[in-house]
């Protein structure tokens, strides 16, 4: 029986929240085997609010109420909303004839996509402060409905009260729209809308990485926030939070080999099998070397992950609890009955009949890796807008 996704008419928030489920399935570093996604989330929305994985470059914020109020301009909520749909698709070919390729959401699928930027950077819009209505058709109605009400009402004297857009559902201080914007659009940020962005996500982000970082530019770029070499200058408060992700992403990310080499047991691949075992001496090591569980404070960092997700489920944090614990010790996790036995009953309680350790037709379907990676809480993502920032703001001194 092949598996499928389904949901019903929910709100924006939630379908991206679903898309961004079906789009870690496509990533064989990131899929949780194991059921421990919400404190990967936890530390994602602490460190970088807004972001998402299905994010690509950061102007479209901007290009979805530029679409938006373009839309705008039809009679009717559902006239608009068809408008905007086509819209959306009018921008991938406007992109390409601007010379974008890589970032550009659609650039191969087209007329096909399912996964429109509305959909992607909604959550975004709303954490930012761009919009604070609920959905893109609430915004037509909304439109309509003032629209309406303004035919019926007299008309102030003053011009300058007429074609306020206060109340309308998106911020009334968005930069217009480039004229390109439907012909021959780009990526790159103009200064003022640089300069807009920069406001908002430092505002609307405040106390976070992202909105500290928005201003305090590191010199090198690696792939993890934890090695910017500007972390020091940070206040102490997001420091805490960066070494409590930083530990745990190491910590973790043995249960997820350990589980690998279990499937690779299972299914009765050696040479996969003994790759495993030598990750995990490596992975051991790297554990030992970093000082993971010197100083670490559990009882904060548990607090910090409550912070982030207050609905965090006793059983995940008996789970990873019990897992730390081994790791503390010191323990062969590659040849511990008892690690063995915790990650193999986690991925039953999590899947039931699904699991792959339970299941041959599941177990087939391995592709020999699955949820090896190391969580990187959406800095790559994060990493993404913010060179987006920096670039505008030096091509501004530069020119």
């Amino acid at each position: 029986m092949v598996s499928s996704f389904g949901w019903l008419d929910v709100d924006a928030v939630q379908r991206q929240k679903m898309l961004e489920v079906v789009d870690l399935f496509r990533e064989s570093g990131t899929v949780d085997d194991l059921g421990v996604g919400t404190i990967r989330d936890a530390f994602s929305d602490l460190l970088f609010p807004g972001t998402s994985v299905l994010h690509t470059r950061l102007r479209y914020v901007l290009f979805v109420p530029w679409l938006m109020q373009r839309a705008q301009a039809k009679g009717s909520p559902g006239e608009m909303s068809a408008e905007f749909r086509r819209l959306e698709f009018r921008l991938i070919t406007s992109l390409l004839e601007g010379g974008e390729r890589q970032g550009v959401i659609g650039n191969t699928a087209r007329s096909g996509l399912n996964q429109l930027p509305s959909a992607m950077y909604w959550s975004a819009l709303g954490a930012w402060g761009v919009r604070d209505v609920a959905s893109v058709d609430a915004y037509f109605r909304r439109t309509h409905d003032l629209r309406a009400l303004d035919r019926r009402s007299v008309r102030a004297d003053d011009p300058e009260s007429q074609g306020n857009t206060s109340g309308s559902g998106i911020d009334p201080h968005l930069p217009p729209a480039p004229r390109n914007l439907l012909t021959s659009a780009v990526l790159t940020l103009e200064p003022e809308e640089e300069q807009y962005l920069s406001d908002r996500i430092a505002a609307s982000a405040r106390g976070s990485m992202l909105g500290w970082l928005v201003h305090h530019q590191p010199t090198n770029d690696p792939d993890r926030v934890w090695d910017i070499d500007n972390l020091a200058d940070a206040p102490e408060n997001l420091r805490n939070v960066v070494d409590h992700a930083k530990r745990y992403s190491l910590a973790i990310n043995g249960g997820a080999l350990l589980y690998n080499l279990l499937l690779a047991e299972k299914s009765e691949q050696v040479e996969r099998a003994d790759e495993y075992r030598e990750a995990l001496d490596g992975w051991r090591e790297s554990v030992a070397a970093a000082r993971t569980f010197t100083g670490w404070n559990r009882a904060d960092f548990w607090g910090t992950v409550r912070s982030g997700n207050p609905n965090l489920r006793p059983m995940t944090a008996t789970f990873v609890d019990r897992w730390l614990d081994l790791v503390a010790a010191d323990d062969d996790v590659a040849s511990s009955s008892e690690a063995r036995s915790l990650v193999a009953t986690r991925e039953k309680n999590i899947k039931g009949g699904r699991a792959r350790l339970l299941n041959q037709a599941a177990l087939d379907r391995w592709n020999g890796a699955s949820g090896v990676g190391r969580n990187d809480f959406r800095w790559l993502v994060a990493r993404s807008h913010l060179r987006d920032l920096y670039t505008a703001r030096e091509g501004m001194k530069a020119a």
